[in-house]
Order: C-alpha cells, then sequence, then structure tokens
C-alpha cells in the first residue's frame, strides 16, 4: 500500500489517499481516502531516533504505517505538515514526537 498526499485547485481540496498495487498489476486501486480537514494527529512514534514507522489519526481512524525508509518518513511529514499549514484555517493537526528537523528546526 502507499499513501499519497493529492491537492486539487479552485476550490482547493487537499486529501490523503491510501491506495494499493496488486502483485502483478501496473495500476493502483484507492483503498480509503481522508480528507485533510480530517486528520487529528501525526504521531512520529520516536524523535530520538530515525524510524520509518508512524501512525496518523483521524476523526474516525487510526492508521499505522511503515515507511521504505526513515528519510521517506520524513519528506512525507516535511509535504504533509506544509500542507496542512497552507490549506487549513482552522483546526490544524497536532505533529508529536517528531523530530525537530521535520518542522524546519522547531520544535514539536
Amino acid at each position: 500500500s502507499f499513501m499519497c498526499l493529492v491537492t486539487n485547485k479552485k476550490p482547493v481540496q487537499a486529501s490523503i489517499t491510501k491506495v494499493k498495487q496488486f502483485e502483478g498489476s501496473t495500476s493502483f486501486v484507492r483503498r480509503t481516502q481522508w480528507m485533510l480537514e480530517q486528520l487529528r494527529q501525526v504521531n512520529g512514534i520516536d524523535p530520538n531516533r530515525d524510524s520509518p514507522e508512524f501512525d496518523l489519526l483521524f476523526e474516525n481512524a487510526f492508521d499505522q504505517w511503515v515507511a521504505n525508509t526513515a528519510s521517506e518518513k520524513c519528506t512525507f511529514f516535511q509535504v504533509l505538515h506544509h500542507t496542512c499549514q497552507r490549506y487549513l484555517t482552522d483546526k490544524k493537526p497536532e505533529f508529536i514526537n517528531c523530530q525537530s528537523k521535520i518542522m524546519g528546526g522547531k520544535s514539536v
């Protein structure tokens, strides 16, 4: 399974979509989709080590993930944090147990 962060233009709608590629297939199938507004918490699990594990908490769902690498997780968090800051005006998700480098050096 893969996770994608998707934005549409005019009107802007950002969503997080879980897709899966089945063995022997070149196409992807959408499994689950959440609107960015539904994201409540991003949990990096352990801020003291580079680990690929993380959790996402949505309004009515909880999803556990393992990135291919800790670096890939860091990149996803940076894009996700930037997208939340840009498109969410009201409730922004809480980023916990994340390394400060993910948020541009700010402690979270």
